[in-house]
C-alpha cells in the first residue's frame, strides 16, 4: 500500500474495466434510474437507511433522527475525507487531534470516540485507547450516514451521541460504471483516484476503488501522504443467493502539526505558518480489513445474512507534542516527546435472521441474531512521557526526538476485548398508519487487562441491556410524527483500557427521549425534518466530597436539544440543503479535583461540545453546464475545561465552487475552502494552544465516466 502510484491504480482497474467490458455485451441491457436526480435537493426521506435500524426502513419509517449525503452530494461539495461528510449533518461536529487523524466527532452533547460509534458498512469499528483511524478518503463510498441519539441497541457500547456509518460502493450486476477524478492545489495537493464496478457474467460482478493523495501541507508539518483501496467480487449463484468477498486497506502518512502556541491568550500571525515538531516525528496508520458477507433468501419472508470479518490497524506516533511561549514570549518550550505504537486486531461475526409475517392480521418484520467479535490491543509506549526543549521559533532548528533524551519505549500493556451480544428488532404495522418499531440487545463483554511493565492483570465483565422503542405516525401522504425512548452505554475510556485504570467501575449508562416529524413540501421539491430530545449519561466517575482521593461513579451529565433540517430545489436548477442544532449541554453531578479539593462542576457545559452548529449549501445552474455554489458551517463556543474558565471561539466556515460539465462524461470544478481565509481552532487548550484549520485553499478538480 505505502508506494501505491495513481499510474498503477489506474493500470490495474483498466484492466478490469476491460474484462468487464469484454463480458458486457453477453448481458441484457437494463435501465436503471437514480432515486435522486439533483445531489443536494432533499433529504432521502424514502431511501432505505440501515444505519438506522436492521428491518430495511426508510429514513421516513424510523423513529429516529438519520441523516445521509450521498457520493454525488458529497463530489459536488468536493468533501475529500469521509468525516467531512458526517460534519455537514445536524448536530455533528469535528473535535480533530492530531494522534486520531482528525476523526474524533461531537454529536448531542457527547464528544469522543467513546460517545460517537464509527463503522465501514454497518461493522463497528472498536476503538483501542481512544483512536479510530479509518476511513480517511470519500472516493470509495456510497454514502455516509448518521443515526444521531443512543445507537448502542444496534451496535454495542461507545454510542450514546450518535452512530457513523460509512457505506462503500459495491459490486454491480445490472451495469458496468467506471469513473476517475484527478485534483490539483494549494501547497502542491495532488489527488487523485479511479474506481469500476460491473458484472463480469450473470453469476459474478466486482468493484474496485482505489486513490492516493500527496500534499505538502499550508506548514512544515502539515503535509501527508494517504492511498486507499475499496475492492469487492460478488457472486449469485441463483436469485436467492449471493456471496461477497471485500477487502479494505489504508494506509496513512499524517500531518505532525500538533497546534500554534498562543501570546498572551491570542494568535500571533508570526506564529501561524510556523510549525514545531521535531525533525523525525511520524504519525502513521495503516489498515487493513477483510469481510465475506452472505446474504440468502431462504424462503418467501425469510432472509438470512452473515458477515464474518478480520481488521488490522497498525499505528505509530512519535512527536513532540506541546509547545508553549516562555514567560518573555521569545522562544518556545517544548515537552510532552510520545512515542506510542498500537497493534490491533479484531475478528468476528454477525447473523440475523429477518421474518415478514402477521401477528393477528397485522403486517410484522422482525430481524434477530448474533454477534461476537474479539479484538487484542498490543500497545507500546514511552511513558511517563518525559523529554523537553527549549526552541528559537524565528530561527528554529527542530531537532531529533532522541535529542530531549525522552523515556525509553517499552511494551506497556497487553489487552483483549471478547464480546457476544444477541438482537432483536420488530415492527409491527398497528393501523394503515400507525407503525411500532422496539429494539432490544444485550451484551456479555470480557475485558482483560495485563500491565506488562509491573505485571499486574486484572479483568472485568460487563453485561449491559440496552433497548428503544419508538411509533410512527403517518399524519398524511406527506408527514409524519414519532416519537421514541432509548438506552445506551458508554465506556468510562477507551474500550481496550479499563476505567481509571481499575476493575471496579461499570459502563457508564445513558437514555434518550426523542420526538421528531419528517415531511415533504411538494411545491418545492424538498423534504424537512424536526426533532427534540433530552439525553442523560449516568455513572460517570467523581470525586468524592469527603474524600477527593476516592473517585465514585455517580456523576451526570445531560443535554437537551433541537435539530432542524431542509433541503429542496424550489426552482429548477436551484438547490438547497441547511440544518440547525442548538443543545443545552451541562454537568449535572460532577466534582473534579482541584489542589486536592474537591471542586463541584455541576451546571457548566462540557468541554469540546459546541452548542450551536449550522450548516447550509446552495447551489445554482445559472446557464447549461454551470453551477456555481457556495456554503457555510458554523461551530459555536466550545469549553475548553470542567471550570469553563476557557473557551475555543465560534466560527464559520464559507466555501464556494464553480463546476463546468464540459461534456456529459467530463466534468470540472474550481473550488475554494475557508473562502474568507478566516483563522479559527478547531480544537486545542485554550489560551495556550490551538489546532489551527488551514487558510483559505484553492483545488482543481476532473471528474470524468468511461
Amino acid at each position: 500500500m505505502k508506494h501505491l502510484t495513481l499510474t498503477a491504480l489506474a493500470a490495474a482497474s483498466m484492466t478490469l474495466c476491460a474484462t468487464a467490458r469484454a463480458h458486457h455485451p453477453t448481458l441484457p441491457t437494463v435501465e436503471v434510474v437514480e432515486s435522486r436526480l439533483t445531489p443536494n435537493s432533499g433529504l432521502g426521506l424514502d431511501e432505505e437507511n440501515g444505519t438506522g435500524s436492521r428491518l430495511g426502513l426508510t429514513a421516513r419509517e424510523t423513529p429516529a433522527s438519520v441523516s445521509s449525503m450521498s457520493s454525488a452530494d458529497m463530489a459536488e461539495r468536493v468533501l475529500v475525507r469521509a468525516q467531512d461528510a458526517a460534519v455537514r449533518m445536524p448536530g455533528v461536529s469535528e473535535a480533530p487531534s492530531p494522534g486520531n487523524g482528525g476523526t474524533s466527532l461531537s454529536a448531542r452533547g457527547f464528544s469522543g470516540h467513546n460517545s460517537v460509534a464509527q463503522m465501514v458498512d454497518g461493522t463497528r469499528l472498536v476503538v483501542a485507547v481512544g483512536t479510530i483511524t479509518y476511513p480517511f478518503s470519500t472516493w470509495p463510498l456510497e454514502s455516509v450516514q448518521v443515526l444521531r441519539g443512543p445507537a448502542s441497541v444496534l451496535y454495542g457500547d461507545g454510542a450514546i451521541g450518535a452512530a457513523v456509518n460509512y457505506v462503500t460502493k459495491q459490486p454491480r450486476f445490472d451495469r458496468f460504471e467506471g469513473e476517475a477524478y484527478a485534483s490539483a492545489g494549494s501547497w502542491d495537493t495532488v489527488r487523485g483516484g479511479v474506481g469500476v464496478r460491473g458484472p463480469i457474467n450473470d453469476m459474478v460482478a466486482y468493484s474496485l476503488y482505489a486513490d492516493a493523495q500527496k500534499s505538502n501541507g499550508y506548514r512544515a508539518d502539515s503535509g501527508y501522504q494517504r492511498q486507499n483501496i475499496s475492492g469487492a467480487v460478488a457472486v449469485r449463484p441463483n436469485r436467492d443467493l449471493k456471496v461477497t468477498l471485500l477487502v479494505d486497506a489504508g494506509h496513512n502518512d499524517d500531518a505532525r502539526y500538533f497546534g500554534t502556541p498562543l501570546r498572551n491568550g491570542k494568535l500571533d500571525d508570526s506564529l501561524k505558518r510556523l510549525s514545531f515538531n521535531v525533525d523525525d516525528a511520524l504519525v502513521k496508520y495503516n489498515d487493513r480489513v477483510w469481510r465475506v458477507k452472505v446474504d440468502y433468501q431462504a424462503a418467501p419472508g425469510v432472509r438470512v445474512r452473515n458477515e464474518s470479518y478480520y481488521m488490522t490497524s497498525k499505528r505509530h506516533w512519535r512527536n513532540a507534542e506541546s509547545y508553549t511561549l516562555n514567560p518573555t514570549g521569545t522562544l518556545i518550550n517544548r515537552d510532552s516527546y510520545l512515542e506510542i505504537l498500537h497493534d490491533q486486531q479484531q475478528v468476528g461475526n454477525r447473523l440475523d435472521v429477518t421474518l415478514d409475517g402477521q401477528i393477528a392480521g397485522l403486517k410484522n418484520r422482525f430481524v434477530a441474531g448474533v454477534e461476537w467479535y474479539r479484538t487484542k490491543l498490543f500497545l507500546t509506549n514511552n511513558s511517563p512521557y518525559t523529554g523537553n526543549s527549549v526552541i528559537d521559533p524565528y530561527n528554529f532548528v527542530p531537532g531529533t526526538f532522541a535529542g530531549a533524551n525522552p523515556s525509553r519505549t517499552l511494551p506497556l500493556r497487553r489487552a483483549e476485548l471478547e464480546s457476544t451480544a444477541v438482537f432483536a428488532e420488530n415492527m409491527l404495522d398497528l393501523a394503515p398508519h400507525w407503525k411500532l418499531v422496539a429494539g432490544l440487545r444485550r451484551d456479555r463483554m470480557a475485558l482483560d487487562n495485563h500491565e506488562l511493565r509491573t505485571g499486574v492483570r486484572a479483568a472485568k465483565d460487563y453485561t449491559p441491556v440496552t433497548g428503544r422503542a419508538g411509533l410512527v405516525w403517518n399524519l398524511d401522504p406527506a408527514v409524519s410524527l414519532y416519537a421514541q425512548y432509548g438506552t445506551a452505554t458508554d465506556p468510562l475510556s477507551g474500550a481496550l483500557a479499563l476505567p481509571n485504570g481499575s476493575p471496579s467501575f461499570d459502563l457508564t449508562k445513558g437514555k434518550q427521549l426523542e420526538f421528531g416529524a419528517k415531511g415533504g413540501i411538494a411545491a418545492l421539491r424538498g423534504e424537512w425534518s424536526a426533532a427534540v430530545y433530552k439525553i442523560e449519561k449516568n455513572n460517570l466517575l467523581s470525586r468524592d466530597p469527603d474524600n477527593p482521593a476516592v473517585a465514585l461513579q455517580i456523576g451526570q451529565q445531560s443535554s437537551t436539544g433541537i435539530e432542524l433540517a431542509f433541503a429542496a430545489e424550489p426552482v429548477r436548477g436551484w438547490t438547497i440543503d441547511a440544518n440547525l442544532a442548538a443543545l443545552r449541554a451541562r454537568y449535572d453531578d460532577f466534582n473534579e479535583v482541584v489542589g486536592g479539593v474537591p471542586v463541584s462542576r455541576a451546571g457548566n457545559t462540557p468541554t469540546g461540545v459546541p452548542e450551536r452548529t449550522a450548516n447550509i449549501w446552495t447551489g445554482y445552474r445559472f446557464v447549461p453546464g454551470w453551477q456555481a455554489a457556495i456554503g457555510a458551517r458554523y461551530v459555536g463556543e466550545r469549553q475548553a475545561n470542567t471550570a469553563n474558565t476557557a473557551n475555543l471561539p465560534a466560527y464559520t466556515a464559507i466555501d464556494a465552487s464553480l463546476a463546468w460539465t464540459a461534456s456529459p462524461k467530463l466534468g470540472l470544478t474550481l473550488s475554494v475552502k475557508n473562502l474568507a481565509d478566516r483563522d479559527y481552532a478547531l480544537s486545542g487548550s485554550a489560551g495556550v494552544r490551538w489546532l489551527l484549520a488551514d487558510p483559505r485553499s484553492v483545488q482543481l478538480t476532473a471528474r470524468t465516466t468511461f
